[in-house]
């Protein structure tokens, strides 16, 4: 019988085959990175805005029992306990625990060791709350390099926030900052022409102040923390911020530490940042805003200026 023979027919890919494929496979990544950056960023953009509607919804349930906006108490002045609104808010994002570790310190002063400087509060006052933090926004995690480096509390660890009280168009340090803004510096007075400063326990601020409509008023707005060393999330002189400097100021090189020029808002978004307003409603405002005319005014109060459409 004779033997038949059969050739192999089977191929592998040669060099240059294989190198196209590579070169194939390396464009539809390239093509593929960006639209899944924006999916990531676009998901990041709506959990940062639903923090922000939450810390809304926080603040109305708390005007709801108290009749007036969170307030706060620097370590300056009389009840010198360091307590900041978002500490106030606490029980209204469903952090009751936290809240009631520190509360039962509020008589103390806090540069005498009182307050929210108790060595009994520091597990709580580092304690992490996830609603502060913007997914787009590494700076104000747990375990970030600036969360033992915030004013008045560097060394002690604390947690940190990306979102502020909105205090106005304050010029912080009157003459010291490089941004224009409403004159005298009331930061360290009462009252200022927004909703959220470190002394408003001097003067409680009601819906009743907000004479400019709560949907033409700022009342909390994106920060980075990194750029921005008074970002502690319970402290008064943490977690407030102005519109004297332009939407997303970041000076090169960084000076997180000159807060005349970097109490501000910004955020990692592309393009702008997400501000809620008095009325609990949520917008992204845009970096190209009008400055003067529109950025400034909505984050008054009650002085009554005529803003553009925006």
């Amino acid at each position: 019988m004779l033997a038949t023979s059969s050739k192999n027919t089977n191929k592998g890919f040669t060099l240059i085959e294989l190198l196209v494929v590579i070169a194939i496979i390396a464009i539809l990544i390239g093509l593929l990175l960006p639209a899944v950056q924006k999916v990531r960023e676009a998901a990041a953009k709506m959990q940062c805005q639903n923090n922000l509607k939450q810390l809304a919804l926080g603040v109305h349930n708390y005007i709801s029992t108290f009749q007036a906006f969170p307030m706060s108490s620097s370590p300056w002045v009389n009840n010198n306990n360091g307590f900041g609104w978002i500490f106030r808010t606490l029980p209204y994002l469903e952090q009751e625990s936290v809240y009631n570790q520190i509360i039962v310190y509020e008589s103390g002063n806090m540069f005498a060791g009182g307050g929210l400087l108790n060595p009994a509060c520091r597990n709580a006052i580092a304690s992490p709350v996830k609603t502060l933090y913007c997914p787009s926004d590494g700076s104000a995690l747990p375990g970030s390099p600036v969360e033992t480096k915030m004013a008045q509390m560097d060394p002690i660890k604390v947690t940190l926030t990306n979102y502020k009280g909105s205090m106005g168009d304050n010029r912080m340090g009157g003459g010291s900052s490089i941004h224009q803004g409403r004159e005298p510096d009331c930061h360290g007075s009462n009252p200022c022409p927004g909703i959220f400063f470190r002394n408003s326990f001097q003067g409680p601020v009601t819906l009743d102040h907000i004479r400019d409509g709560t949907s033409n008023t700022m009342m909390i707005g994106e920060d980075t923390p990194i750029e921005n060393y008074h970002s502690a999330a319970f402290y008064a002189n943490g977690d407030y911020a102005s519109t004297h400097a332009p939407l997303n100021y970041v000076p090169k090189p960084s000076t997180p530490g000159d807060w005349w020029n970097v109490i501000s808002f910004r955020s990692k978004h592309s393009g702008g940042a997400n501000f809620a307003f008095a009325d609990g409603s949520i917008k992204f405002i845009t970096n190209d805003i009008d400055y003067t005319n529109v950025y400034k005014p909505l984050s008054t109060k009650n002085i009554g200026e005529v803003i553009p459409n925006y």
